[in-house]
C-alpha cells in the first residue's frame, strides 16, 4: 500500500503521530492478529462503558475523548449463544498456571476471563476504576488506607477443592499477603511477578466482606495496579495445591468466580472455556463459550484460511496489506478495524553478563533503526516509543521531544557514527559472536527476523559479530530473569497495563523491587520513582516521571531498550459484535482499546449467527 492512501500510515511515518489525534479513527488495543477484541500476540482487547469523570492521575481531555468514543450499541441489541472461536490471547505461551507467579502476559490475560479482580478498569484508556468483587469503589479516609466493601454473591465455581464456597475478605488478605511474603504455602521463596507492589501492606479483615487496607505510604497509583489484567484474585485451595507443579496446565488450577469456566487447558489441545452459570453478573456473558484453536497464532497462513473458511471469527496477517486485500474482496460481509499493539516491541540486553558496560547497551539503543523496522515488519503502521509508550500519552514524553535523544533522531548516519564510537569505547569488539535471540512465537509471522536483525546491527556497528538464533519466552526468557541470566532478546515485551505508568517504572527501575532484573541502582532514580508513585497530584506525578525518563534515555534504557509500538490492521465477520470502543461506520474502522480489557467481554461482545454473513459457518461447541 502507498503512503498517500492511509492517512494513519501517513502520520505514522511522518514523525508526528500522537495518540490523541490517532484515538479519533483508529484503535488502540492489542497485539498482531485480530481476533475477539481483535487482538494478537498476547493481548486481547475488549469495549467498555461512557466515563462520567476523569479519575485521578488522567486529563479532563482524556476522560472527554474516550467518552466521545465510547461503544453505542444498546445492551437490548444483545443476542445471546453462540462459540467464538480465535486467537484471543494471541500467542497463548503459559509459564505458570499460578496468577502470582506468571511472568508472561498470558496467564494474566486468560484469568480476567475466568476470575475477578478487587476492582477494575470503567474505562480502561482513561483508567476509570469501578468495584468488581468490591461493591463500589473504597472509602479512603486518608492516601494510604482503604476499606472496601465486598460483594455478598459472588461464589467459586463448584470443585471438589472449592465446595462452590463463597468469596470473602479472607481470600482479599491472602492474595495480598502471599505476594507480598513471596514465599509458597511451604515457606520456600519464590519470585511472584509483582510482590514489590504488596510489601509494605496490612490487610485487616473485620469482617467476612470488608477489607480494610493500610499502604506503607501513600500511592497515586494503588487503584489502578490492582486494576490491571495481572491482578485478578485466584482460589486459594486450587492455587495452594498445584504450587508444586505450577507450570503444567490444568483446568483445575484457576476455579471461576467470573464469565467463564476453565472446561480445558491442557499443553497442546484447545483452550475451551464456557460461560459460567454461578456468575454472579446476571445475564453475562452472551457467549456459551470461547475457544482458542492451539497453534493457530503461530501460523498465518493456517490462520488466514481458517478465517475464510469460518472456522474462526477474527483475524489479521502480520502483512496489513494482506488482511486489505482479504476485507476488499468481502466488502459486504466483513468490518476492518485498527488496532494499536499494546504488546511493546523491545531488545533486552543482559547488563549482568555481556553488557555490563553502559556505553554497550547506548550503542545498541543507536544502532537499532526503529523506523525501519516499522517499515519493515508493520508496513510503516507504527510509532517509535520511549520509556513510556505513545499509548501512554499523558506521561510519555512529547514525540518532538522524544526525536532530540539519541536513538530517536531522524539523521541516521549520525546515529550511526555516536554507535560505533560507543561500541569502540565500551569493548563492544572485544566481546566476540553477539547472539540477539529471537522467541518463536515472534518468528511465527516474521520468519525472516534472524536474518533482518544481525543485518541491520553488523551494518549499524561496522562489524560482524552479531546474530540471532530462536529461543522461546518459557524455557530460556522467563525462566532466567529473575536470576539474571537471560539472553538478549528481542520481541514483543508485556502488555502496557494501564495509562499511568508509574508502577511500571518502580517495577522496573527502583533498586528495591525484585522486578529490577539489570539490577539498576541509581539514587536520583529511586527517589524520582518513589516521588512519582507517592502523590496523587497529576502534574508532579507526570514531572518526576518524565525525569526518570530523560535518566533512561541517557543511559540506553540500562538494556531494557523500548523500540516501538505498531498498528495492527484486523478483519472480522460482520455476525460478530467484538469488544470495541467503536464500532466501523461508512469509510471508517472500528476502534478498540489501548488497554487490555478483556474482562468485559461478557459486557460487550456477542454473535449474531442469523445475520447473512454467518452462512457456513461451522456449527461449535464447547
Amino acid at each position: 500500500m502507498r503512503n498517500e492512501d492511509n492517512y494513519w500510515l501517513r502520520r505514522a511515518s511522518s514523525g508526528r503521530f500522537t495518540r490523541r489525534r490517532f484515538v479519533g479513527g483508529a484503535a488502540l488495543a492489542g497485539v498482531g492478529a485480530a481476533s475477539l477484541g481483535l487482538v494478537g500476540c498476547g493481548d486481547d482487547d475488549s469495549g467498555g462503558t461512557t466515563p462520567t469523570s476523569a479519575p485521578s492521575g488522567t486529563t479532563p481531555a482524556a476522560s472527554a475523548s474516550a467518552a466521545a468514543a465510547s461503544p453505542t450499541a444498546a445492551a437490548s441489541a444483545a443476542v445471546d449463544g453462540g462459540v467464538y472461536v480465535g486467537a484471543w490471547l494471541g500467542g497463548n505461551v503459559f509459564d505458570s498456571v499460578d496468577v502470582h507467579r506468571a511472568f508472561g502476559d498470558p496467564t494474566s490475560w486468560l484469568s480476567n476471563y475466568i476470575i475477578n479482580k478487587v476492582v477494575r478498569y470503567k474505562n480502561p484508556d482513561t483508567g476509570e476504576v469501578e468495584g468488581d468483587l468490591a461493591a463500589k469503589l473504597p472509602e479512603s479516609p486518608d492516601l494510604s488506607t482503604y476499606i472496601f466493601t465486598l460483594r455478598k454473591d459472588v461464589k467459586w465455581q463448584q470443585t471438589p477443592l472449592t465446595n462452590g464456597r463463597g468469596l470473602t475478605s479472607a481470600d482479599i488478605k491472602w492474595h495480598f499477603d502471599r505476594q507480598a511474603n513471596a514465599k509458597t504455602k511451604d515457606g520456600v521463596d519464590t519470585p511472584f511477578r509483582f510482590s514489590a507492589v504488596y510489601k509494605g501492606i496490612k490487610v485487616e479483615t473485620p469482617d467476612d466482606y470488608t477489607a480494610k487496607i493500610t499502604l506503607a505510604k501513600p500511592s497515586g497509583g494503588f487503584l489502578t495496579q490492582l486494576s490491571g489484567y495481572f491482578s485478578t484474585v485466584p482460589n486459594r485451595e486450587a492455587t495452594e495445591k498445584f504450587e508444586g507443579d505450577h507450570r503444567t496446565l490444568t483446568e483445575e488450577a484457576m476455579p471461576a468466580s467470573h464469565d467463564f469456566i476453565l472446561k480445558q487447558w491442557r499443553a497442546g489441545k484447545p483452550i475451551n472455556l464456557a460461560r459460567n452459570p454461578a456468575n454472579s453478573r446476571k445475564g453475562q456473558p452472551h457467549f456459551d463459550g470461547l475457544i482458542y484453536p492451539t497453534g493457530i497464532f503461530e501460523d498465518p497462513v493456517a490462520y488466514r484460511t481458517a478465517f475464510e473458511q469460518k472456522q474462526v471469527d477474527a483475524w489479521g496477517s502480520p502483512d496489513a496489506s494482506v488482511t486489505k486485500a482479504v476485507l476488499d474482496a468481502h466488502k459486504d460481509t466483513m468490518s476492518e478495524t485498527l488496532t494499536g499493539v499494546g504488546n511493546t516491541v523491545f531488545m533486552h540486553l543482559n547488563m549482568n553478563k555481556q553488557f555490563k558496560d553502559v556505553r554497550l547497551v547506548q550503542a545498541m539503543n543507536q544502532a537499532f533503526d526503529r523506523r525501519a523496522m516499522i517499515q519493515t515488519f508493520h508496513q510503516g503502521l507504527g510509532q517509535v516509543s520511549g520509556p513510556v509508550t505513545w499509548l501512554q500519552e499523558g506521561y510519555a514524553v512529547k514525540p518532538d521531544d522524544l526525536i532530540k535523544y539519541a536513538g530517536y533522531k531522524t539523521d541516521r548516519a549520525a546515529e550511526m557514527k555516536d554507535a560505533r564510537a560507543l561500541w569502540a569505547a565500551g569493548g563492544g569488539p572485544a566481546l566476540g559472536d553477539v547472539d540477539i535471540k529471537i522467541p518463536d512465537t515472534w518468528l511465527g509471522p516474521w520468519p525472516d527476523t534472524t536474518q533482518i536483525i544481525p543485518k541491520m546491527l553488523n551494518d549499524a556497528l561496522g562489524v560482524t559479530q552479531f546474530k540471532s538464533t530462536k529461543t522461546t519466552y518459557n524455557e530460556e526468557i522467563i525462566p532466567n530473569l529473575s536470576n539474571g541470566n537471560f539472553p538478549n532478546w528481542f520481541a514483543w515485551t508485556s502488555q502496557v497495563n494501564s495509562p499511568d505508568p508509574r508502577t511500571d517504572l518502580f517495577n522496573t527501575y527502583n533498586s528495591t523491587s525484585p522486578s529490577n532484573f539489570q539490577h539498576v541502582n541509581n539514587p536520583d532514580i529511586d527517589k524520582l520513582t518513589v516521588d512519582a508513585l507517592g502523590t496523587t497530584d497529576y502534574n508532579k506525578g507526570r514531572d518526576a516521571a518524565l525525569q526518570v525518563q530523560d535518566i533512561l534515555l541517557k543511559n540506553g534504557m540500562f538494556g531494557n531498550v523500548v523500540l516501538y509500538n505498531y498498528i495492527s490492521r484486523g478483519a472480522y465477520w460482520n455476525y460478530v459484535h467484538p469488544n470495541l470502543k467503536t464500532y466501523p461506520t461508512a469509510g471508517k474502522p472500528g476502534a478498540g482499546y489501548n488497554i487490555f480489557a478483556g474482562f468485559l467481554t461478557g459486557v460487550n461482545a456477542w454473535l449474531n449467527l442469523k445475520d447473512p454473513s454467518a452462512t457456513g459457518r461451522p456449527a461449535q461447541t464447547v
